[in-house]
C-alpha cells in the first residue's frame, strides 16, 4: 500500500471514529461548531429516507434475488464465534488496577505509569514534565515522539534512567523543532487488566436489561452472529450482482456534501481549521481530498442505489418500530430523539433502510444444504 493510500485509509478511519464518538455523545460537536458550518444530513432526502428526485430502479439493473437461497453454513454460529463475541463483551467491562509486581521488566504492549522531566541542553522545557501524577502509557500504542516509549522496554518499576530523543523538524513548536532532548524517566508501576467472568450473577448485576442468564446470553449471541452472517452473505451477493446504468448527480452531490461536512466536524473536534486538518493527511484542499476519494464515493453511490431500488420494488419503508428496534440493538436505547434532532429522521431512516430491506428478503429465502 502506498503512502497516499495509507493516508486516505487513516483519515477515513479517523473520521469514522470521530463520528461514532459524536453519536455516542449526543452530537455535541455538531452543536458547538460555527453556525456557518451547520449541515443537515437529511437535506436531499425524502421523509422515507430516499433520495429526492431519484427513482433508483431507473438507474440500476437488479439481479433476480427472489431465487437466492442461503447455505446452511451461514445459519450456524460456531462455539469459537460465540466465545469470541462473549469475550469481547467481557473485555468491555475490564478494569485496570495497579500491579504491585516490581520484578518483571517492561515488554511491548505493557501499560505503565511513568514520571519524566525533559531537558534540552540541560534546561527543562515547558510541557516536558509529567508532574506528580505521572503519565499512563501503553508501549506500542500511546503516541510519543521518536522511539521514546520503546526505550522503556527492559526496565522495571522503581528504576530511574535517562533516554535520548530527537523532536521532528516539523513538530510544531519553534523551541523544540529538530532539537535533541534528554528525558529523565522513573517507572512508577505496571497496570494489570482485570476481566470479569460471565456468570449468572454478573449478568443480573450488569446486563439484566439484555440477557436473563448465561444460557440466554449464548443463545442471543449465537442468533446475532447468524443474523449478521446471513445479512452479509445476501448483501454481498446482491451488491456484486447489481449493475448501475447511471449515477444520478443528486446522490454524488449528497455524498460530497456529507464528506465535506465530516471534514469540518473532524477539524473542529481537533480545534484546527479545515485546511490545517487536511494538510496533516497530505491534502492541499477539500477538492483534492474529494478527488482522491472518488472510487470510495462511487462505491457508496452504488450502495445507495441498490438499497433504494430494492425498497422501491418491494414497497419497503422504514417504520417507527424499525427505528426503535435498530437503536435498541445498536445503542441500547429506544429513545432516538437526540439522534433525530442532530441528523433528522430522513437520515436515520436511510441508515436503517438496508437492515430492514435485508430482513425482508431473507425472510423469504430458503436455507439449503452446503455444496459438497
Amino acid at each position: 500500500m502506498n503512502s497516499k493510500a495509507r493516508t486516505k485509509k487513516n483519515l477515513t478511519r479517523l473520521i469514522a471514529l470521530i463520528l461514532v464518538g459524536v453519536m455516542a455523545l449526543g452530537f455535541f460537536g455538531y452543536f458547538t461548531m460555527d453556525k456557518s458550518a451547520l449541515y443537515s444530513y437529511s437535506d436531499g432526502l425524502t421523509k422515507d429516507g430516499f433520495f429526492e428526485g431519484v427513482t433508483a430502479l431507473d438507474n440500476v439493473i437488479l439481479p433476480d434475488y427472489s431465487a437466492y437461497t442461503i447455505p446452511q453454513a451461514h445459519t450456524v454460529a460456531s462455539e469459537d464465534e460465540i466465545t469470541a463475541r462473549i469475550d469481547a463483551i467481557r473485555a468491555s467491562f475490564a478494569t485496570q488496577e495497579v500491579d504491585a509486581d516490581k520484578e518483571r521488566a517492561i515488554v511491548d504492549g505493557d501499560t505503565v505509569n511513568i514520571s519524566y522531566v525533559g531537558k534540552i541542553d540541560g534546561v527543562a522545557f515547558d510541557s516536558g514534565s509529567t508532574g506528580e501524577s505521572g503519565a499512563d502509557v501503553t508501549i506500542g500504542v500511546t503516541q510519543y515522539i521518536d522511539d521514546f516509549l520503546q526505550q522503556l522496554i527492559g526496565h522495571k518499576p522503581g528504576e530511574n534512567f535517562d533516554i535520548e530523543v530527537t523532536f521532528p523538524e516539523d513538530y510544531g513548536n519553534e523551541e523544540l523543532n529538530g532539537k535533541d532532548a534528554v528525558f529523565n524517566i522513573t517507572v512508577n508501576h505496571f497496570y494489570k487488566t482485570i476481566t470479569p467472568e460471565i456468570t449468572d450473577d454478573f449478568i443480573a448485576e450488569k446486563l439484566a436489561d439484555t440477557y436473563e442468564n448465561v444460557e440466554d446470553m449464548k443463545e442471543k449471541v449465537a442468533q446475532q452472529i447468524v443474523d449478521a452472517d446471513t445479512k452479509n452473505y445476501v448483501w454481498n451477493k446482491l451488491l456484486s450482482e447489481t449493475t448501475v446504468t447511471a449515477y444520478p448527480e443528486a446522490i454524488r452531490n449528497y455524498e460530497v456534501a456529507a464528506r465535506t461536512n465530516n471534514i469540518k466536524l473532524s477539524a473542529a473536534q481537533y480545534g484546527v481549521d479545515e485546511a490545517m486538518f487536511l494538510s496533516l493527511y497530505g491534502y492541499e484542499s477539500i477538492d483534492d481530498y474529494i478527488a482522491d476519494m472518488d472510487e470510495d464515493i462511487k462505491y457508496y453511490e452504488k450502495v445507495y442505489l441498490t438499497v433504494q431500488a430494492v425498497c422501491e420494488k418491494e414497497g419497503i419503508t422504514v417504520t417507527e418500530e424499525d427505528l426503535t428496534a435498530y437503536f435498541e440493538t445498536m445503542f441500547g436505547t429506544d429513545d432516538y430523539s437526540d439522534y433525530e434532532t442532530a441528523y433528522g429522521k430522513p437520515y436515520l431512516k436511510s441508515i436503517v433502510m438496508r437492515d430492514v430491506m435485508l430482513k425482508k428478503l431473507i425472510s423469504n429465502m430458503e436455507v439449503v444444504a452446503d455444496a459438497e
